[in-house]
C-alpha cells in the first residue's frame, strides 16, 4: 500500500475553513499532513492511524518567539510553515473541536493582513504595467497582458476577502 500521498487542491484565503475541514477529513481517513509546499496547492500526506485531529491555518507576517510557545503550551503541533506567512497547526481532540481563532475580530484581522499583502502585489503590478506602457517594452504585449491578468487576479482576491469579512461582521460565519 502507498505510504505517501500527494494531493493538489486550489483554495483561497476566504475558504480556509473548507481546507481545514478537508484536512481533518483526510486525518479521519488515515492520512496525516506532513508537507504543504510553496505553491499553496500541493499537500503531502503520510499513511497513519485514523484519528480526530483539528487543523488550523494561520496567516502571520511577523511572528515573535512567544507565538510558537503559546501554541505549544495549548497542545498544538506545528505541521509546516514552509510557505511563510502561512502556518499549519494541528491538535488531537476527543469531544470539543478546538480552534486557534476564538473570536470574529481575530479572523477579520487575519484577513486584513492578507488584503494588505495582496494590495502590495497589486500596486507593484500596476507600477510595472505603467513602466511597461511608457517604455519601449510595450511592444511586447505578452508582458502587459500578464501584468493586467495579475492585477485582475489580485483585485479578485481582495474582493473575496472583503466579502468574507463582511459575512464575518454580519455573523453569517461562526468562528
Amino acid at each position: 500500500m502507498k505510504e505517501v500521498k500527494t494531493v493538489w487542491r486550489m483554495w483561497g484565503g476566504w475558504d480556509i475553513e473548507k481546507v481545514e475541514n478537508w484536512l481533518e477529513e483526510m486525518e479521519k481517513n488515515g492520512w496525516s499532513l506532513f508537507k504543504f509546499d510553496f505553491t499553496m496547492m500541493r499537500f503531502k500526506f503520510k499513511k497513519s492511524i485514523r484519528s480526530k485531529v483539528r487543523y488550523c491555518l494561520d496567516y502571520q507576517m511577523n511572528v515573535e518567539d512567544n507565538y510558537f510557545e503559546l501554541f505549544k503550551e495549548d497542545g498544538w503541533e506545528l505541521v509546516d510553515y514552509t510557505i511563510s506567512p502561512w502556518y499549519v497547526w494541528r491538535k488531537s481532540y476527543e469531544d470539543k473541536r478546538p480552534s486557534i481563532y476564538t473570536d470574529t475580530k481575530s479572523l477579520i484581522e487575519r484577513n486584513n493582513r492578507q488584503i494588505r499583502n495582496i494590495s502590495i502585489g497589486a500596486l507593484i503590478s500596476l507600477i510595472l504595467l505603467y513602466i511597461d506602457i511608457i517604455s519601449d517594452f510595450y511592444e511586447n504585449k505578452l508582458i502587459s497582458a500578464l501584468l493586467i491578468l495579475s492585477i485582475v487576479f489580485y483585485v479578485y482576491l481582495i474582493i473575496k476577502l472583503y466579502q468574507y469579512n463582511k459575512k464575518l461582521k454580519q455573523n453569517v460565519i461562526k468562528c
